[in-house]
Parts: structure tokens; C-alpha cells; sequence
């Protein structure tokens, strides 16, 4: 398995990320201290997700955020609210949260430039803001937790390389062209690809982008693709699992799954189930526990009046207004039995549940 860092060089559509130094470095007067933010953290977080098509936002993001707040919080209110990919609708819930006295607000954006707005309201009623997963381009945001996106897309990019052979013919279907973070991972996975198709090495026969993250919609374009190029693809470039698995139901209606390397993230448990059987090459596992962990931190350390520590936040990324205080956390290949138990052991599922829709002569479950 591979682990890639979270100092990858941000180009493409703007993202200039730097570190800020040493872990260690003290950030000013106010820095949080951990007992006294938990005895002094009161008031109400309000947690912003964008939709409940991918599986993450209501479960793992979601309950990790909660129980994160509990332990770092356990005074503090938590809202909860999900825009079902509404960025009208993610505004209303802002403004709701902070006419109803939210102190912070922690948002999965919808649209990273329609929640500007959200940003600009929240500043002006002296309510900080953390975007959370997703930047929030030309606003005053104050903090961002991610994972290096551009890291994703390599690691995408480059097993989807190391899968396919000279003379190849791929297939590309990007995430949400209105979520910022689709582009970021294709910064990381396209220049990849476009080396080996200016060595002559691959072709992309088709590309197109999926609205919302649908995988409806995903499916859809594999469909046309294959029509398209009379069924003569030898890899995919899928952005998510969630859009991987309706493309492998698309190769598999031309009995091509399993022969087509397939490409992932965010290690669904359908995503790990078809890596394990086979018909899904890969996914870059985000141990978004991690992320829910960090975002709940700086939460409780705002609601208690304190500057975060120096070491939640020791990157900063440039969001097209300012360089916003940031954590980029890494991420992790998963493409065999040995790489999908980290998702296991990170304690996302038991490998009872995963192994319910394997195949018996999967080695990893024959004890499970």
C-alpha cells in the first residue's frame, strides 16, 4: 500500500498550499489548551453537509463530527443539517443556524462559490467558519480541513497506469464540475494521463463530468462511452465508489466488469466488496474520522473563546482572497485484501458486514 503526503504541490484552478512551519510553533496568545477547552466550550456548532447521495456525509463524517464534539465539547449543541445538494437551500440552513445563535459553523459546501455568500453573512455576524472537506473560494473563510486532493488524483492517475498497458484506451468520468474538490482530484489524475497520451503510450476516448456526484448519471456516461467507442475501453477513470460501482454495472451489461480496471475513492463498502471480488481496481481511502476529528477540535476550541492550536491547522491554502489556515491530511491506496483492512481496523466497518457480500473464496473471509 502506498501513503502519500499532504505537501503535493496544489496547481491547477488556484490552490497554493504552504506549510506554516514547525507542528511546534506557538501561534500567538489564545492558543487552545485541550482541559480548559472542554471545560470552557459552550454554545452550538452547526454542521453544514451538501447531500446524502454519497454514503459518507450521514455516516461516517457525520458521526464522527458528533462523537469528536462530545469528547472535546461535551457542553456544546450540535446541529445537524444537509442541503441534498441544494446550494440555495445549504444558504437558507446557514442562515437558520445563525439566526437560531450558532457560534460556528463547519460546512461541506454544495457550491464552493455560491457558499461566499454563507461566509460573508457568517463574518458579519461575528461567526467563524470552518469549510470542511470542500474550500470556499474569494470569501473570508477562517479555516479548512482536507485531504490533499491533488494526492487523491495522483494515486488514481498512477495505479491507472501501472493497470493498463501501452496502446490502452481509457475512459474518464470526473466527480461534480461545480465541487471544487472533483477538479482538485483532477489536477492530481489528469496531468498523469495526459503525459501518457502525449507519449503516445494511451488515449482517452471519452470524458465527461457527473452532476452532483450522481452515479445514475455516471452510469449513464460509461453507457455512452461504450456505445460510443463500440465497447473498445481497457480502463476507467472513475472519480468516487459510489459512481465506480454503476460503471462496472455498465461493463458488466457488455460482460466486461472485472476485465477493466476501474478506478475509486472513498472506500465505500461496496467499493471494498468489489475490489475484493474483483470487478473494482482501486479506491484512496480518507479516514475521514480523522478529518470529523480535526474540524471538532477547532470547533471546540472557537466556542471556548481560543485560538486552535498551531498543530490542527499547519498548512495554509490559498482560497483566491487569502491564505486560510488549513490541515491536509493524507490518504491510502486500497486495491487488495491486505490494503482493505485499513479501512476495517480505522473501525468503519466490520469485515462480518463486508465480507456478507464477497465472494466465498476471498481468503480475507473465510474466517470472518
Amino acid at each position: 500500500m502506498r501513503r502519500l503526503g499532504v505537501l503535493a504541490a496544489l496547481a491547477g484552478f488556484g490552490l497554493v498550499v504552504a506549510a506554516c512551519g514547525d507542528d511546534d510553533d506557538e501561534t500567538g496568545g489564545g492558543e487552545a489548551d485541550q482541559g480548559d477547552v472542554a471545560e470552557e466550550a459552550t454554545g452550538t456548532v452547526a454542521f453544514l453537509l451538501p447531500e446524502n447521495v454519497t454514503p459518507r456525509w450521514e455516516g461516517p463524517d457525520r458521526d464522527s463530527f458528533e462523537e469528536s464534539m462530545s469528547e472535546y465539547a461535551p457542553d456544546a449543541d450540535v446541529q445537524i443539517f444537509n442541503a441534498l445538494n441544494d446550494a440555495a437551500q445549504q444558504q437558507q440552513q446557514a442562515e437558520q443556524a445563525i439566526t437560531q445563535g450558532a457560534e460556528v459553523l463547519v460546512i461541506a459546501a454544495v457550491d464552493m462559490t455560491a457558499a461566499a455568500v454563507i461566509v460573508e453573512d457568517a463574518e458579519a455576524a461575528d461567526v467563524p467558519v470552518i469549510a470542511y472537506d470542500r474550500l470556499i473560494e474569494d470569501s473570508p473563510l477562517d479555516y479548512f480541513v482536507t485531504f490533499d486532493g491533488e494526492a487523491v488524483g495522483q494515486a488514481q492517475g498512477e495505479w491507472l497506469m501501472e493497470n493498463t498497458e501501452d496502446g490502452d484506451q481509457l475512459v474518464v468520468i470526473h466527480g461534480s464540475e461545480d465541487d471544487d474538490n472533483a477538479r482538485w482530484f483532477a489536477d492530481g489524475y489528469m496531468p498523469v494521463l495526459e503525459e501518457a497520451v502525449d507519449e503516445g503510450t494511451r488515449t482517452i476516448g471519452f470524458e465527461d463530468w457527473t452532476p452532483g456526484w450522481d452515479p445514475s448519471a455516471a452510469q449513464e456516461s460509461m453507457e455512452a462511452a461504450l456505445t460510443q467507442l463500440d465497447n473498445d475501453v481497457q480502463g476507467v477513470l472513475s472519480a468516487n465508489d459510489g459512481m465506480a460501482a454503476t460503471i462496472i454495472t455498465a461493463l458488466e451489461s457488455q460482460g466486461m466488469a472485472g476485465d477493466v480496471p476501474v478506478t475509486g475513492q472513498d472506500a465505500t463498502e461496496q467499493g471494498l466488496q468489489l475490489i475484493l471480488n474483483g470487478q473494482q481496481g482501486m479506491s484512496v481511502f480518507k479516514d475521514v474520522t480523522q478529518q470529523a476529528d480535526v474540524a471538532a477540535q477547532i470547533s471546540a476550541a472557537l466556542l471556548a473563546g481560543q485560538e486552535p492550536a498551531g498543530d490542527l491547522v499547519p498548512d495554509t491554502v490559498d482560497n483566491g482572497m487569502q491564505d486560510v489556515p488549513s490541515r491536509l491530511l493524507e490518504v491510502d491506496v486500497i486495491d487488495d485484501e491486505e490494503s482493505a483492512m485499513l479501512a476495517i481496523d480505522a473501525g468503519f466497518y466490520e469485515l462480518e458486514a463486508i465480507c456478507s457480500g464477497v465472494s466465498a473464496d476471498v481468503e480475507l473471509c473465510e474466517d470472518a
